[in-house]
This record gives structure tokens, C-alpha cells and sequence, in this order.
């Protein structure tokens, strides 16, 4: 009996510690900054991948959970005028959320991202986006 009891204990300890591994594990979530690569806390964020119009620098992160990140940055954005091969290059300071961790590549990697501007920059103050798997 008390053998039984033993093997009952190990058995229910030992299963208790796989959920909390496998919560650690997911515990990190990353996001695609250059249309190629997950990273957690990247300084630079590629959204445009196809022709690279759209990026943030010099990211400095306030938080960055499991379920979403805050930080701030400058955004780089070409106006495309009078095409996107002639166009210019617009910086401005603003904030980025990201959010809605998805799976991606064995990772979790936040799926959206929320951009408000510290002014009006290409006609917009608020830009939201999708971060897709590289």
C-alpha cells in the first residue's frame, strides 16, 4: 500500500512540473523585425517587407509581456512621390503596441501592432498594422 502511494505521488509531481514548463517556454514571445527573423526587445522593425517603406529605429522598450509590448521609437516612412523609387523618407517620434501573440515558427510572435505618431506624420496620427510569420 504504501508503495502504491509513492508511485501515486511522484507520478502527480512529476505532472505538475510539466505545465509549468511548457508555460515558461511560451513565456517568450517574439516579433518578425525584419520580415525574416523573430527577436525579443529589437532596436529595429521592418512592417513593409516588400519594399522596405515602412520601418521603425532606435526602439527603447517600456514593458514587453507575454501578451504585449510597449516601447517607443522613430518611424521611417517614404511618401512614394512622385513614385516609391523617387519618394522621401519621413521620420517622426511615436509609440508602438504590440499585441496578439500568435504561433509562429515553434515561437509565439505578436501578430498586430498599434503605431500612434507624436504628431500628424503622412497625413495620420494613429497606423495599425499586421506583423505577419517570416
Amino acid at each position: 500500500m504504501r508503495r502504491a502511494v509513492l508511485v501515486v505521488a511522484v507520478v502527480v509531481a512529476i505532472a505538475s512540473l510539466i505545465p509549468l514548463a511548457d508555460a515558461g517556454a511560451r513565456g517568450r514571445t517574439f516579433v518578425n523585425n525584419t520580415c525574416r527573423h523573430l527577436e525579443v526587445r529589437p532596436r529595429y522593425i521592418l512592417f513593409a517587407c516588400g519594399d522596405g517603406a515602412f520601418y521603425v529605429r532606435q526602439m527603447e522598450w517600456g514593458t514587453w509581456h507575454r501578451f504585449r509590448a510597449t516601447g517607443h521609437g522613430v518611424f521611417h516612412q517614404n511618401d512614394c512621390d512622385p513614385s516609391c523609387a523617387g519618394g522621401t523618407f519621413h521620420a517622426v517620434r511615436g509609440r508602438l503596441l504590440l499585441k496578439h501573440p500568435v504561433r509562429c515558427r515553434h515561437h509565439y510572435a505578436f501578430g498586430r501592432a498599434s503605431i500612434t505618431f507624436e504628431e500628424r506624420f503622412l497625413g495620420r496620427r494613429r497606423v495599425r498594422t499586421k506583423i505577419p510569420c517570416p
